[in-house]
């Protein structure tokens, strides 16, 4: 991952503060990013980009943010476009490529279909485009929201980052935003734009943000299709799937880094490594989390079979009530307000043994919620089968 942050001035007037903002939120999110750090900001000091590298495509300088365009543009980005190869075919008569990263195709993109390039990419990202030539600050993020973008406003500005800790400077009072945290005792979650930061707004998974003329929009530009289809046997919903999973693993290992995965000895997990190790035979690190406290939490076995079948090398990470109280500060730090579950202190004792030996992993998060893998989805299909049945349809 990486990170960016930036501010935008509502009156187009230069930011006093500017250079000091910049490396606050530089500093904030500096974990995000080991491999570089630019910084930008406009002629007049009404605009500014922050950019902290994890290289994953294009390893050279070449591929360093926040990077500038042709048509006065620039961009600061977090993510990767899995589609990009594709992309800079398409584009190659329209742009003069000086990288091979999937930055500068969102750029190109940007300049050949303006705002309707969001339509074009296949991956995960949020970005920050500043159009010089029309003043105007175009940010995105992607369908599911895998990328994080968080905005707040102070003083005719518009302050941007990819963690909401980045921004907390910019508050004038660091509140907890009641009617969210209402929302999260309620759902788990906060179902809109508010966060548990009182004045601290998440850009909603696929939607654009436009600052320009002195106004802020959003607009979605994606959103689920549910469209039954009566007209195909399970066999061959089966096959498709099997065709969709198989490409979408193919181009997820798009990187010029080794990519490793996370195997937790379930299915979701299981499949996504058995698959990447068939795709490409230079990923075979696999890492796991054993928990050591009690037999019965052990699945180590599992994930060995795994690892074995897969030709992967398995690193285990022993897991105790110790790391526990020795870590959760830090999970909390990173989380910024609680946004996941219990599975995000394992998560991050994982990450950390992966983070010595590679820097993308693959895993299986997301699963369940796509397959209705927990019960509580059963008895919701059950309940939707109930209701079109006394409805008649």
């Amino acid at each position: 991952m990486c990170g960016i942050a930036g501010f935008v001035s509502l009156r187009a007037d230069p930011c006093a503060e500017g250079a000091a903002a910049l490396a606050a939120m530089s500093s904030l999110i500096s974990h995000r990013g080991p491999d570089g750090r630019g910084e930008w900001a406009s002629p007049d000091g009404s605009v500014g980009l922050v950019h902290r590298r994890l290289a994953i495509i294009d390893l050279t300088a070449n591929g360093a943010q926040p990077m500038l365009g042709d048509g006065d543009t620039v961009i600061t980005y977090n993510g990767e476009i899995y589609n990009y190869i594709e992309l800079r075919e398409e584009l190659a008569n329209h742009w003069t490529f000086r990288s091979t990263s999937d930055t500068e195709v969102i750029l190109a993109a940007y300049a050949r279909w303006g705002e309707d390039c969001v339509s074009r990419l296949r991956g995960m990202f949020a970005f920050a485009i500043w159009d010089e030539h029309n003043r105007k600050l175009f940010a995105a993020r992607d369908r599911f929201g895998i990328k994080p973008f968080y905005y707040t406003e102070r003083d005719a500005r518009i302050f941007f980052a990819s963690e909401a800790k980045a921004l907390l400077p910019f508050l004038q009072d660091i509140r907890t935003d009641s009617l969210a945290l209402a929302e999260y005792l309620t759902f788990q979650y906060t179902i809109g734009a508010r966060t548990l930061f009182e004045g601290i707004q998440v850009l909603l998974p696929g939607h654009t943000l436009v600052v320009s003329n002195g106004s802020v929009s959003t607009r979605r530009y994606w959103d689920v299709q549910y469209d039954v289809d009566f007209d195909h046997s399970p066999h061959f919903f089966e096959n498709r799937f099997e065709e969709l999973v198989s490409d979408s693993m193919n181009i997820h290992l798009r990187s010029d880094v080794p990519i490793g995965g996370y195997v937790s000895g379930g299915l979701d997990s299981s499949l996504v490594a058995l698959l990447a190790s068939r795709h490409d035979h230079r990923n075979r690190l696999a890492f796991h989390g054993r928990f050591m406290e009690h037999s019965g939490y052990d699945e180590s076995r599992y994930a060995r079979e795994v690892a074995d079948l897969a030709d992967m090398s398995l690193h285990v990470k022993d897991i105790t009530a110790a790391d526990f109280q020795r870590h959760l500060n830090d999970v909390v730090y990173h989380l910024d307000f609680p946004v996941a579950g219990p599975g995000s202190f394992p998560q991050y004792m994982v990450s950390a043994l992966a983070a010595k030996h590679v820097k993308v992993v693959l895993g299986g998060q997301g699963g369940d919620e796509l397959l209705g893998g927990y019960a509580r989805y059963l008895v919701a299909y059950f309940e939707q089968c109930i209701k079109a049945a006394m409805e008649g349809t």
